[in-house]
């Protein structure tokens, strides 16, 4: 027992003599690096900070952008991992839906592969006795039709206007006007062009027209590029025409010459409001809305021999074998390779294949959600990074003007003392009285409903600093209070020198540690309370996210229930956050307090 305290009495001395070597500062960063989990809290914030604000810069983000068709998709990625018995078998045809894409293969077989194909269903029985003998395939948004070699179709999905049951007057027809010589669908609907050249579509119709197509153009159809509302269609004379909704630039801004067949058109190509048509002298004309960025069209080596459509984009193959694509750059459609052995292209919706000479396939485009989307459609991954740092930005602003002004009305009252203290000290009372969400909840509601994003969050900024200081202000005053009494005071007093370079020079160093861990700890309440505001709806608004206003779509029963992962991962990038700032300014009040290094 004697040599246990011995041995504990000489590594004290040990401590002792180590210390009296170490400045107090090395001592603290000695101290803090000593705790674990004030080290893990460190390394967590900095690794959330990198992540935010490096993701941020590197991620383009537009808040306004919202894609309908993709809203409510859960987690998950591989969105085009091609099955690799299609590649061995040869790929004939892809077609793409919204998260998965299906297969017909060089022996007829079908595969489907991507993220919860067709609702996630399994592939029919129907469908799985024909193996072999499929003659083509099309996706949807959330559905599959498949045509086989003896003109049967046969689908699954999403069924909520039967598009994936052909109508039986349909099928008859096709039977007397040459037999189906291909299938497609698109949003809530899907059709066929039999081999006599006549269009005929089913499901979510009527809203579009499509229902009423002019038989005059029965058998005059070569070729058909549909989208949600309409469809653009190439005529077996080389002309062009529009079907479905009118009104929309694709239609009003459709160039006569197109309609007329002074140039003839082999190709065509359509995003949602815009258009693309190859003639047969190898000319790109293009038209249409200029949201669609229709016109960047890339410099290309060749002329195009074939062009595809996506949802918010164009790819394009040309003689030389190259591929190119030009539109939206939403999900990573325009990455294209530079490759120049490509020898067929299939695209749709936000996702490209491209089949090179040997038979290998390159994918580019939406490849999955990291953390699903939202009920706009929009990448949650994305948002949860850009609204960090709108959340952390608004927090680091309130707790520095927290500090600024709990520091200097804290010195001044405890250096002062008296009426300059009780005045001040009662001025901080009546501002801590303020009830703060009311007070904000009021405020919010008195301003302008087109008040600018940016004036709404210096507002917030602002009185989260300005409701935030008397807390701190009492911390100071009190160690003000017990350090003006120190002999090093009064000997700057007698030195002369003015009370502000006492306060700035001489007590401000020495009250250092205490503004330190309050400060961190007030970053973490800072970030909390607008968390807190952004939910209840009276912080950040959207479309501009923040952690909280993000969350805000937790109050939703139906979101807690089957939507988690846009609740969940919100949520726990707040509570991560506040955890290791907390971690954080624990260990740094453990640190820089001397009575901690005496244990």
């Amino acid at each position: 027992m004697a040599r246990k305290d011995k041995n504990i009495e000489k590594s004290a001395e040990e401590r002792l003599k180590e210390e009296a070597v170490l400045s107090p500062s090395k001592v603290a960063f000695r101290n803090f690096f000593r705790n674990r989990l004030g080290v893990i809290g460190l390394v967590g914030f900095i690794l959330i900070s990198l992540i935010v604000f490096i993701g941020s810069a590197v991620m383009e983000y537009d808040p306004y952008y919202s894609q309908g068709i993709m809203k409510n998709i859960s987690p998950g990625s591989g969105y085009m991992n091609v099955p690799s018995e299609l590649k061995n078998e040869g790929i004939k045809r892809i077609s793409t839906g919204t998260t998965f894409s299906v297969g017909l293969s060089e022996e007829g077989k079908f595969y489907v592969w991507g993220h919860k194909p067709a609702f996630n269903q399994p592939i029919p029985q129907e469908i799985l006795d024909n193996q072999g003998k499929i003659k083509d395939v099309a996706a949807g948004d959330n559905h599959i039709i498949v045509l086989t070699e003896d003109d049967e179709v046969y689908g699954y999905g999403q069924d909520n206007h039967n598009q994936t049951k052909i109508p039986s007057d349909i099928k008859t027809f096709a039977q007397k006007d040459g037999g189906i010589a291909s299938i497609g669908a698109s949003d809530l609907y899907s059709y066929i062009l039999t081999g006599n050249g006549t269009i005929k579509v089913w499901g979510a119709t009527m809203p579009t027209g499509l229902n009423m197509i002019s038989k005059d153009l029965n058998g005059q159809i070569a070729e058909v590029e549909a989208a949600s509302t309409n469809m653009l269609v190439r005529l077996k004379d080389g002309t062009v025409r529009v079907l479905g909704t009118k009104g929309t630039e694709i239609d009003t801004q459709l160039p006569e010459d197109l309609k007329t067949g002074k140039v003839k058109v082999k190709e065509i190509a359509r995003m949602r409001y815009s258009g693309l048509a190859v003639t047969e002298d190898g000319e790109n004309i293009v038209w249409g809305s200029s949201l669609d960025n229709i016109k960047s069209i890339p410099e290309m080596d060749g002329k195009v021999i074939k062009a595809e459509s996506g949802r918010e984009h164009i790819t394009v193959l040309t003689d030389t074998g190259h591929v190119y694509s030009w539109g939206k750059d939403n999900y990573g459609e325009l990455a294209f390779p530079s490759g120049e052995n490509y020898k067929d292209i299939f695209v749709g919706y936000f996702n490209n294949y491209a089949i090179t000479d040997d038979n290998s396939v390159d994918t580019w485009g939406l490849d999955g959600f990291l953390m699903g989307s939202d009920d706009q459609g929009r990448d949650l991954f994305t948002r949860v990074v850009n609204g960090g740092k709108m959340t952390l930005i608004i927090a680091l602003v309130a707790v520095v003007i927290q500090i600024l002004l709990g520091v200097l009305v804290g010195i001044i009252s405890g250096y002062y003392g008296k009426i300059v203290d009780n005045i001040l000290s009662r001025f901080g009372e009546i501002i801590s009285s303020f009830p703060f969400y009311p007070l904000i909840i009021t405020l919010a509601a008195l301003l302008p409903v087109d008040t600018d994003q940016y004036k709404r969050l210096i507002m917030i900024m602002v009185i989260l600093g300005l409701l935030g200081w008397p807390g701190i202000a009492r911390l100071v005053r009190g160690e003000i209070l017990s350090e003006r009494e120190k002999d090093y005071i009064t000997a700057a007093k007698a030195l002369g020198l003015k009370e502000k370079s006492i306060m700035a020079s001489h007590m401000i160093p020495n009250i250092l540690s205490i503004i330190i861990v309050n400060a961190t700890i007030g970053y973490a309440g800072a970030l909390l309370t607008e968390a807190g505001l952004s939910f209840l709806g009276f912080g950040v608004q959207d479309p501009y996210p923040s952690w909280g206003n993000i969350l805000n779509a937790a109050q939703n029963i139906d979101v807690l229930e089957q939507y988690w992962w846009r609740w969940v991962f919100p949520g726990l990038a707040v509570f991560i956050t506040a955890l290791t700032v907390n971690l954080v300014g624990d260990a740094l009040r453990d640190a820089l307090d001397p009575r901690s290094q005496e244990r």
